[in-house]
């Protein structure tokens, strides 16, 4: 199953003129699990969004499309808090996810963009 992730990948590659090859020895990675991320059968990494746009020198809306697409992609997510107050946060954000609703994740991505975009000015 290509996810967008998988096609973002493969277009970036086929764009840039790019083997498997060449692209997995840019990330650091086997051309086998590139393979493996750009049709779907494995999850991107942590950081394999941020190598390839910090690599490939991706415009910030770019960027931002490998971001998102990377996240859609994954099952889990890692965090490490820094702390006791995002420790919290995190911890019960996990446990509530389930039971917000639509509008209520809207809200609170409405909030981490606005937080996000003003990151980005400074």
């Amino acid at each position: 199953m290509l996810t967008g992730f998988g096609k973002l990948l493969r277009g970036l590659r086929i764009q840039r003129d790019e083997r498997l090859l060449d692209m997995a020895a840019k990330l650091g990675i086997t051309s086998s699990f590139l393979s493996a991320v750009e049709k779907g059968h494995k999850s991107p990494p942590t950081g394999m969004d941020e190598a390839i746009i910090r690599i490939y020198d991706l415009a910030a809306l770019d960027a931002d499309e490998m971001r998102r697409e990377s996240d859609r992609s994954r099952e889990a997510f890692v965090l490490k808090p820094h702390g006791e107050l995002e420790r919290d946060t995190a911890g019960m954000f996990a446990r509530k996810m389930s039971s917000l609703s639509a509008n209520e994740l809207s809200e609170i991505l409405s909030i981490l963009n606005k937080s996000e975009n003003a990151d980005e000015r400074k």
